[in-house]
């Protein structure tokens, strides 16, 4: 009961505290508790408030907690909203088979890939996994529904004429330093535009990267990328912190949205004929250090993955490397 009452404090706390602060206020509150024991009033419980139950939103406020990115929030919020609103009983009450209707016909009735299908059942499991955890239900339904499996596409890094395209296809300086710095650090879009001034450090060529889970690191810059960086941030008249803005008042930092656009339309100019996004370059990033020597070890520290699995995505095998070695060595 105790732990009940806190999540209602912190669900209803969640719109006017930020994660920091609810993270004081769960310790306070915990310790205080040590001192009480708390009963429920009446047996009445309120399940559902402008339509999404109340431990969808206990679930969001923990992981916002956790450090989730707004965005990542606004996925697993949307998954988690589509599902309440469409099932026939209480979220709390539902089984394994009641899960899989639920997919199979969200399948049938959307046009949506396996993958995406299966992203849906590992936000799904996630949610369960922590109401166990709350003790709010006793066992996981998503425990007896296996992974959704597909064909997973191997992603085509920028080959080194297209990685050259690129840079000359960037026409403004702001265009310029965004893609190298994208290319030479290999950070996610959300990490670059979170990114602040102060966040470089030129005399060690290093940029402190706020990742997943507000977790710090350093990635790298090469001399292309401090070059750039260093014309774009001479060429502002503004005075503000964060290092990607908009080129007009009021100076607004770059959103995510803002940067994919910038990188599509850069591959547009560029003459290449596929889709080119922040995450491709990432990609491409991790595929030239390993094709150079750099360990898995060492790209997922670049990368930031917590799973050396994540990074093994990107090592492939290079059939053309591998044709090579085959006839150096077999007569």
């Amino acid at each position: 009961m105790q732990e009940k009452f806190k999540r209602e404090i912190l669900t209803r706390l969640s719109t006017a505290l930020t994660a920091k602060e609810l993270e004081e206020v769960d310790i306070v509150i915990s310790f205080v508790l040590t001192k009480y024991d708390v009963t429920e009033r009446t047996a009445e419980i309120v399940t559902y408030q402008n339509g999404m139950p109340n431990e969808i939103k206990s679930f969001l406020v923990a992981k916002a907690m956790k450090g989730f990115t707004k965005v990542s929030l606004l996925h697993y919020k949307r998954i988690l909203e589509h599902y309440s609103m469409n099932i026939a009983r209480d979220i709390t009450k539902m089984t394994a088979n009641d899960i899989r209707m639920y997919l199979l016909t969200y399948e049938h009735t959307h046009d949506i890939g396996k993958s995406a299908l299966d992203d849906k059942r590992r936000v799904l499991n996630s949610f369960y996994t922590w109401m166990v955890r709350e003790d709010i239900i006793d066992k996981n339904p998503m425990l007896k529904i296996d992974a959704i499996k597909y064909d997973k596409t191997i992603r085509e890094p920028l080959t080194n004429l297209e990685l050259e395209q690129m840079r000359s296809a960037c026409q403004t300086l702001r265009e310029k330093a965004i893609f190298e710095t994208l290319y030479s650090t290999g950070c996610r879009v959300s990490e670059l535009t979170a990114m602040n001034r102060k966040s470089l450090d030129f005399s060690t060529s290093k940029v402190k990267v706020l990742g997943k889970g507000k977790k710090e690191r350093w990635c790298f810059l090469n001399a292309k990328s401090q070059l750039a960086l260093k014309k774009y941030i001479f060429s502002r008249s503004d005075d503000k912190e964060a290092l990607f803005v908009a080129g007009k008042k009021p100076y607004n930092r770059l959103g995510k949205g803002t940067v994919e656009k910038e990188i599509k339309l850069i591959g547009e100019r560029a003459g290449i004929n596929r889709n080119v996004y922040p995450h491709l370059i990432r990609h491409t990033t991790a595929t030239h250090m390993l094709d150079h020597g750099a360990g898995l070890a060492d790209v997922q520290a670049l990368l930031g993955h917590e799973s050396p699995e994540t990074t093994a995505i990107y090592a492939k095998m290079n059939y053309k490397k591998l044709q090579a070695v085959h006839e150096r060595c077999i007569i």
